[in-house]
């Protein structure tokens, strides 16, 4: 991984560490697991500040796999991940090649 795509992936690891504590508070929050909550996008732009909404039962989907980020519909990059699917209100991706090693690395529900 060149140290362009490390940035991109440790971008995305932040917005995914911080996601995880909206996660907490959310839950604490929330009346049902189909309750909307703002999610941050999880893309590799540093300076993205978009918001998405997912319920409790969406995220957990894209956390079942420490390789799987949810960014905004075409806010994923080709060189560093693949789209796992695709809807109206956000998008999965997940991270290949070296990408995903360090993915797995800094998931913080495997810490």
């Amino acid at each position: 991984m060149d140290e362009r795509e490390r940035r991109m992936a440790q971008n995305e690891a932040m917005f995914r560490e911080v996601n995880e504590r909206v996660d907490e508070v959310a839950d604490a929050l929330r009346e049902r697991e189909r309750d909307l909550c703002d999610y941050l996008c999880e893309c590799a732009n540093s300076d993205c500040t978009f918001r998405l909404r997912l319920s409790g039962n969406e995220y957990e989907t894209v956390r079942a796999d420490a390789t799987q980020f949810v960014v905004l519909p075409d806010h994923y990059t080709p060189e560093i991940e693949a789209l796992v699917t695709g809807g109206d209100r956000y998008w999965i991706v997940k991270k290949t090649g070296e990408a995903a090693d360090y993915a797995e690395q800094v998931d913080p529900r495997s810490r």
